[in-house]
């Protein structure tokens, strides 16, 4: 299997890292740094913490490594797109549910230390998505379960009219 995998760093806060695996049709993000951070965040040092809030960041806590982990994949390139422009990384991911694309995943690295690596990731990313195969049996807005729900919408609008 082709495995193509790049490391976005933060130019301004190297803590802040996330790595990009491409596998086949596949993209899979590690979300190790900020699944830490999360963690860190909602188990705070503070002694004087009150039971009632303790006790939500520690129902909180697994919730949230479950979403970061349905996050990271793994994600059809087809449902993936990028940019970078003036050094900004940001990579834009869908989520299906149900066969359809339900919520977007957005990534905004920022400015990362190496932008050239970043072009390279995404040159591999076009040149995979072209090649991939299809995901879905819809296309355009019948894509999206928006546009299934506006559908409905304008029918369930023209049988109240027709009353």
């Amino acid at each position: 299997m082709n495995t193509f995998t790049y490391t976005a760093r933060n130019a301004q806060e190297p803590g802040r890292v996330l790595t990009f695996t491409l596998q086949g049709e596949y993209l899979r993000i590690n979300l190790t740094g900020l699944a830490d951070s999360v963690s860190e965040a909602l188990t705070g040092k503070k002694e004087e913490e009150e039971d009632a809030g303790q006790k939500l960041k520690e129902q909180a806590g697994p919730t949230t490594l479950k979403v970061l982990e349905e996050i990271s994949g793994p994600l059809h390139v087809k449902d993936v797109s990028g940019s970078l422009k003036s050094g900004q990384f940001k990579l834009t991911a869908w989520k299906r549910v149900g066969g359809l694309r339900a919520a977007p995943i957005v990534l905004n690295m920022g400015q990362v230390d190496n932008p050239e690596a970043a072009g390279a990731f995404l040159e591999e990313l076009k040149a995979r998505k072209q090649v991939a195969s299809r995901i879905s049996s819809f296309f355009g807005p019948l894509d999206y379960w928006f546009g299934w729900l506006g559908i409905l919408l304008v029918i369930l609008f023209f049988i109240r009219r027709k009353d």
